[in-house]
């Protein structure tokens, strides 16, 4: 089989499994090809090179992979997110490009020269998209997972940042965090909290499914983090930035109110309500 013929059967396969919901056509026989080291415009520059069987078997079932829901950066080990390509990995949620904009409104605010905090970090991407931005500022990033830490290490060397940024294996519900919080004294808090509700865990599609539900679930109303983040917020008198659901506006405006604090928010580019700054 050639490149050609097993690119046409891909097609088929696409079209068959309705790949639409997950990427484009293009997207998945560009990755096929780009694991198999075809280059991923390999059906375009050599389509009558001949394939092993190895590489057919492997990109048909890899097809076959794909197409039942296993996230396409997984597949591929990467991700871009501010323009910049993370390493992504199973047991870590996958940066989306609507976080961009928490770390667009940090590097405007941030405190020259000062220590900023990213909470449930994941791959690291916010903070250190933040320090590559900013060269002025330091940040330690903290998450309960133990594959999220390793990730966020790795990323960070990726990147050339370890210097400026510290990782810790640390729960956000933990009073040790306040203990550090209040000895640390960041200026910024940064965070993409889970904030899916169990409704909506219940309606997630299958390649979301696949990404860790402890990175998604934000309790039976999705609001569980915001709690603890604006409980830390007013403890340590340090203004928080954080994502949040296209939906959760009015539920988080009610939390900034209860505790008499001030919150601003932002639309992303697709005009949802994603980002807010909340401070006393």
């Amino acid at each position: 089989m050639t490149v050609r013929e097993a690119s046409l059967v891909v097609k088929k396969i696409y079209k068959i499994k309705k790949g639409e919901r997950f990427f484009t056509e293009k997207a998945l026989l560009s990755a096929l090809l780009e694991h198999y080291g075809l280059g991923k415009n390999a059906s375009l520059e050599c389509p009558e090179k001949d394939l092993t069987d190895a590489e057919e078997d492997g990109i048909l079932s890899d097809a076959e992979l794909l197409l039942g829901g296993y996230p396409i950066q997984y597949y591929l080990g990467t991700e871009y997110f501010c323009g910049k390509e993370f390493l992504v990995s199973e047991g870590v949620l996958i940066p989306r490009p609507e976080t961009e904009l928490l770390v667009e409104k940090a590097a405007e605010t941030a405190e020259k020269n000062s220590l900023v905090w990213d909470l449930c970090c994941g791959s690291g991407c916010v903070g250190i998209a933040l320090l590559l931005l900013r060269p002025d500022l330091s940040c330690v990033s903290f998450d309960l997972s133990e594959n999220a830490v390793a990730l966020t290490e790795k990323n960070t060397a990726r990147f050339g940042v370890t210097d400026r940024l510290a990782v810790i294996k640390e729960d956000v519900f933990s009073p040790a965090l306040e203990e550090r919080l209040l000895r640390e004294k960041p200026t910024l808090i940064l965070s993409n909290p889970p904030y899916l509700t169990a409704k909506e865990m219940d309606e997630i599609p299958e390649n979301v499914a696949r990404e860790p539900q402890m990175a998604l679930y934000g309790g039976d109303d999705g609001l569980l983090f915001y709690r603890r983040l604006l409980e830390l917020s007013e403890k340590g008198n340090v203004p928080l930035i954080a994502e949040m659901g296209a939906l959760q506006k009015d539920g988080i405006s009610n939390l900034i109110r209860e505790r008499r604090m001030k919150g601003i928010f932002y639309r992303d580019f697709s005009e949802f309500w994603r980002v807010f700054r909340a401070e006393k």
